[in-house]
């Protein structure tokens, strides 16, 4: 898990992440989903902005999600979000399995 923004049962936002650079190096984690009421601004060491969480509700939030190869998965700069070829996104239909997945067979 790289990122994960949800909202608890108050409606405050939680986040937890494990934040990579273009090198794959880490760079910051959360250990615990903490709530950001001031926001949360990570850059890598050499200044490129990695997440950028405004404390203000419907503000826009900005990302570049490396994975740990260095390998830009996705990308948003808060209007437009750009994924990248090693992302791999899959719809989960109704029934609860990914298309083109294996489903179990009935017993």
């Amino acid at each position: 898990m790289i990122l994960k923004i949800a909202a608890d049962t108050e409606g405050r936002l939680r986040v937890k992440f494990h934040l990579y650079d273009s090198k794959g190096c880490p760079v910051a984690e959360s250990e615990e989903a903490p709530s950001a009421p001031n926001g949360i601004r990570i850059n890598s060491q050499d200044g490129e902005l990695l997440l950028d969480l405004p404390s203000e509700v419907g503000e826009n939030i900005c990302y570049r999600l490396y994975n740990c190869k260095g390998e830009l998965l996705t990308s948003s700069d808060g209007v437009s979000t750009r994924i990248g070829p090693c992302l791999r996104m899959e719809s989960f239909p109704r029934g609860g399995f990914p298309q083109g997945s294996r489903q179990p067979r009935p017993a």
